[in-house]
């Protein structure tokens, strides 16, 4: 297995002879389709404390596989995923000289998905060019973020937030399966992702919350603009067809049920 030529750095490697298409997927058929996809990479991550992997198609499946120990943090990766026309899968996190952190997995893992896109956009600039900029937006309910990001190997972040919002403490929590909560996540962790995907791409990134409600609307709000603004500056929104059922979150619409209940 050979890196890539003149990429990103070490730990990116593409994945021979797969093109990310499955002839079985009917969005996906034709070799003109098939010629427009990025090669399928592998990224890995290593440390004195840890050891993260991941793998990062074109788009095929609704969600990505990102099973993490922050199960928001997966979430919200899912949203970014499907926002910049990307699946990503992992393979690994493995703690060999630290304590399983959540500020370490959060920026760790930003920095792994950045290395990913990274990779995928200096395909594209030398196989087809690519505008390397752009600007994303996304609302929802009581929140609103714009995004900007720039590939120009000036890796920084800035962050413009409302006046007497806090947007670092508690986010969202998560339960298990006997409906006991089973961990939560804070907003200065969720914020190293970013910090970590803006060092793992080299993007200058600008995020301006205009609304700052629920922080899990705001923090959904902020990966889904990121999402849009990567994908349009590597071009893959107009490449990357959408999948059946797509709409403008996860969960799509609602359906609601009601009968009438004929007591005795």
């Amino acid at each position: 297995m050979k890196r890539i030529p003149e990429g990103p750095g070490p730990g990116v490697f593409p994945l021979d002879g797969q093109t990310g298409v499955r002839d079985d997927e009917p969005h996906a058929k034709g070799g003109e389709m098939a010629s427009q996809l990025f090669t399928p990479l592998r990224v890995e991550r290593r440390t004195g404390e840890t050891c993260f992997g991941l793998i990062v198609r074109p788009r095929v499946d609704r969600a990505a596989s990102m099973p993490l120990a922050n199960r928001l943090l997966s979430h919200f990766i899912d949203h970014f995923a499907k926002a910049c026309g990307m699946s990503f899968e992992l393979e690994r996190t493995e703690w060999p000289g630290s304590w399983a952190l959540d500020h370490v997995l959060c920026e760790d893992m930003g920095q792994l998905t950045g290395r990913a896109v990274a990779g995928v956009l200096e395909e594209l600039v030398r196989t087809r060019g690519a505008a390397g900029r752009a600007a994303g937006q996304a609302c929802m309910d009581d929140a609103e973020s714009h995004v900007t990001v720039s590939f120009e190997s000036r890796a920084s972040v800035a962050w413009e937030v409302p006046r007497r919002a806090d947007i670092n403490g508690f986010v969202d929590a998560w339960y298990d399966e006997q409906g006991q909560m089973a961990g939560w996540a804070s907003g200065t962790n969720l914020r190293q992702y970013v910090d970590g995907f803006s060092y793992g791409s080299g993007a200058s990134v600008s995020i301006q919350i205009t609304r700052a409600g629920n922080l899990h609307h705001v923090y959904e709000t902020v990966f889904r603009a990121l999402g849009d603004a990567v994908g349009e500056a590597l071009g893959l929104r107009a490449l990357v067809p959408r999948l059946p059922g797509d709409s403008s979150g996860l969960a799509g619409a609602p359906g609601y049920t009601a009968e009438a209940l004929r007591e005795e």
